[in-house]
């Protein structure tokens, strides 16, 4: 951000300094040369009135060897034709103007000056010629011009130090505010600081601790509630435990209702930890075996709705927990009871880096829901939150869910092996 705001002020700087500097630079130059012409005319005059009448070029002689002596000059007869000095011959455009009677001047090459000599009864003897190169001249414009370029680089120098001074004083207080939230633990709350002075910066900052104030009580009663759910859940399920336990003692409960209870304390545990980030590296399992009591769990229920679950296939040890899997499978088999038709099948198969497990039914999906939406929580219709759970669960497992196929709906589980 400093870089920008620096290199924008001195880029502004330096387009107005071009675009004044041009066409001041053009008007020194034609000033220089105006001067030039000034000076010029008044050596004319001074040197016209030491100029004897009639003309004698002995006189005109011993006048420029004089102390004071005039800047060189040339005289023309009335003919146009040099008597004295240098100039060209004939006349120039500057003479012939002069022989008419006016003075005159030109700036074509050299800085020229002529004016016409007369008597008293103002006859014309002659033309004055003084003229001085443009050499001198262009040295002096030149002179003017690295002034101009002094000043312009000395306003582009004091434009950089503004402007990196206003720089750091608007993203000082940015780069701490992106400091502050950075060593922020989540949850935490950004501290509050002095203000700037910067209303916008001020606001911005005002709105981050806003956030994180209100992110850090959600998150505290976030956790409160999981704690509290789980403290719940946990009191009457082992009291559960107790009396099944009891009448199993007795001999008139089924084996399956201990290791129902057992799987819902493993559900409760593991959700619980998946919500703190906190869940455990899985020992891993063999895949039939849970494939087999998912599909014995299922089958009473499948079968009452006049449907079929149905395997195929064989797979070995995955470093997913039984408990996940378990979780994901119940997920994805209720999905296909509620919203699938026909028949229900499981599919192991074996995949490049891993093990595909495939879920299946007869139906379709809606061609309009996406698949964002068809994982994301309570978007679409006849869908909540299973399939996002589902996928996160998935995710925490190092292994991936995803829609495969949308006719008819198939849902793929790619896990890691254990062996690789």
């Amino acid at each position: 951000m400093r870089r920008r705001i620096t290199a924008a002020i001195v880029g502004v700087t330096a387009f107005i300094l071009v675009a004044v500097g041009l066409p001041l630079a053009i008007v020194a130059q034609r000033s220089v040369v105006r001067s030039e012409v000034v000076k010029l005319q008044a050596s004319a005059a001074q040197t016209l009135t030491e100029i004897a009448r009639p003309i004698d070029t002995t006189q005109l002689a011993a006048l420029r060897g004089e102390p004071d002596a005039p800047p060189p000059f040339a005289i023309y007869d009335t003919s146009g034709s040099v008597v004295f000095g240098e100039g060209p011959e004939p006349g120039d455009a500057a003479v012939d103007g002069a022989m008419a009677g006016s003075t005159t001047t030109t700036t074509a090459g050299a800085v020229v000056v002529a004016t016409p000599i007369t008597d008293p009864e103002e006859n014309m003897l002659g033309v004055l010629r003084i003229a001085t190169s443009l050499t001198a001249v262009n040295g002096r414009v030149r002179e003017v011009w690295l002034v101009m370029a002094a000043v312009g680089l000395l306003a582009i120098g004091t434009s950089w130090l503004i402007a990196d001074r206003l720089g750091r004083r608007l993203a000082s207080p940015l780069v701490e505010l992106a400091d502050t939230a950075r060593r922020t633990s989540i949850g935490g709350v950004i501290e509050q600081s002095p203000a700037t002075g910067i209303a916008e910066i001020d606001q911005l900052h005002e709105a981050l601790v806003d956030n994180s104030v209100r992110i850090s009580d959600a998150l505290v009663r976030e956790r409160q509630f999981s704690a509290d759910v789980s403290h719940q859940l946990r009191t009457p399920i082992a009291a559960l435990r107790l009396k099944l336990e009891a009448a199993d003692d007795d001999g008139h409960l089924d084996d399956s209702a201990l290791a129902d209870l057992t799987r819902l304390e493993d559900t409760v545990d593991h959700l619980l930890a998946l919500a703190r980030d906190a869940q455990p590296i899985s020992a891993g399992c063999v895949l039939d075996e849970v494939v087999a009591h998912t599909v014995a769990r299922w089958s009473a229920q499948v079968a009452a709705e006049h449907r079929s679950l149905t395997t195929l296939g064989s797979g070995g040890g995955v470093e997913a927990s039984a408990t996940a899997i378990g979780q994901v499978l119940d997920v994805l088999i209720d999905n296909a009871v509620r919203h699938g038709r026909g028949d229900i099948g499981l599919v192991v198969r074996t995949v490049a880096g891993g093990v595909a497990l495939d879920v299946h039914d007869e139906g379709s999906l809606d061609p309009a829901l996406t698949e964002r939406q068809l994982f994301a929580r309570h978007e679409g219709v006849n869908h909540g939150i299973g399939l996002a759970l589902a996928r996160s669960v998935t995710q925490a497992e190092g292994g991936r869910l995803m829609l495969t196929h949308r006719d008819p709906t198939t849902f793929s589980v790619v896990l890691l092996p254990r062996d690789r």
